[in-house]
């Protein structure tokens, strides 16, 4: 994806932090000698292609190659840390490697471009420039959901296990439950979907032709455009009205169960964590989704806007957290986080450009009366 297309300056207000900004809501002391609950590794937008270093539409520089090894010393890292789980928020491969030639890069095959492809996937979920979703599913096993319109859509949950429950050094005294809830930004969208069949493109195509007046020609460009109406764009997407209801069940399903959850998005969420260029469409309807559920929410994080971004929401006391892009990160810079989850705070221990923080959860002790 290319985030970065004609970005305003990130804002910085009372109630919004730049990528720059240290976390104003964290605790005061992130050291603890108990074992976190559990422990995740979190990377983004590695978009690797076998081209030479460029730059974004802004200017920003990209590290295309620099992006795999980054990604290979991450999963490492992970590994030695024996974290849970490991998330990726999105853009795995670059879209120019639907045509590396043309960007000076010196594939002679297609099966060599695929191979590049697969090599980056095997190391680490979402690449609809490149491979379909059915190709998707097929080789990381994305539990897709075909919809009665006949689209695949990629939102799904997780309950993350314990794996370190019968290791004495590693394990923790939690109760916690921590499930994992994957949102699918790209639910309605232009990409990857058939011109003359989807549904979800159909409304992709409306949305994008009553809010953006630069579509089709300048499909990607928010010039003239105020505001957070500049998400309006065709590099981003939507989430369409099954999945909505999808989540209200499930976050009502985590709540009767007594568990914690995380949403995890390639798009942000969030107006005050990001870029307005960067948001997803149907923001609003999502945020207001989300902050019914403060006491089951603990954060939600996401890629996409390159330079990364906070806010913790003041109406409900979730954190919102946009994580900073592999891919602009010079060599031999490596940019990722391993973030520990405790029963009150989240631990964010950032490598590269990715900012270490520690959040404070205490929002998810109001038990709210439903």
């Amino acid at each position: 994806m290319s985030p970065q297309q004609h970005q305003p300056q990130h804002r910085s207000s009372s109630s919004s932090l730049t990528a720059h900004q240290s976390n104003s809501n964290s605790t005061s002391d992130d050291n603890t000698n108990t074992p976190p609950a559990y422990t995740f590794g979190l990377l983004t937008d590695i978009q690797h292609a076998p081209i030479p270093d460029g730059h974004s539409f802004t200017g920003n520089a990209r590290y295309y190659r620099h992006a795999m090894e980054a990604a290979a010393s991450a999963a490492q890292h992970f590994q030695e840390e024996r974290v849970n789980c490991v998330v990726n928020l999105g853009d795995i491969i670059d879209g120019k490697c639907a045509d590396v030639q043309r960007w000076g890069g010196e594939v002679d095959t297609k099966e060599e471009t695929q191979s590049n492809g697969d090599k980056i996937i095997s190391i680490f979920v979402f690449e609809l420039y490149n491979l379909s979703r059915d190709r998707l599913a097929e080789k990381l096993n994305i539990p897709f959901t075909l919809e009665d319109t006949g689209d695949l859509v990629g939102y799904y949950t997780h309950l993350i296990e314990n794996c370190n429950q019968n290791d004495e050094e590693h394990s923790s005294s939690s109760s916690m439950k921590l499930r994992a809830l994957v949102l699918d930004t790209y639910d309605l969208c232009l990409l990857d979907r058939c011109p003359d069949s989807s549904h979800k493109r159909h409304r992709a195509h409306e949305i994008l032709s009553a809010n953006n007046h630069n579509y089709p020609h300048e499909e990607n460009s928010p010039e003239g455009l105020e505001g957070t109406n500049r998400r309006f764009v065709a590099f981003n997407g939507g989430i369409d009205e099954p999945q909505l209801e999808w989540l209200r069940c499930s976050l009502e399903m985590a709540r009767e169960n007594e568990e914690k959850v995380i949403v995890f998005s390639h798009q942000p969420i969030h107006p005050d964590s990001t870029w307005p260029t960067c948001l997803v469409w149907n923001y609003d309807e999502v945020l207001d989704i989300l902050r019914s559920y403060k006491d089951v929410i603990i954060a939600s994080f996401s890629g996409h806007a390159h330079k990364g971004g906070y806010v913790r929401d003041e109406e409900s006391g979730i954190h919102f957290r946009s994580v900073e892009a592999i891919l602009e990160s010079s060599p031999p810079i490596k940019t990722y986080a391993i973030v520990d989850v405790f029963e009150d705070k989240l631990v964010i221990r950032g490598e590269g450009d990715c900012l270490s923080d520690v959040y404070d959860i205490d929002h998810t002790k109001v038990k709210l009366k439903v």
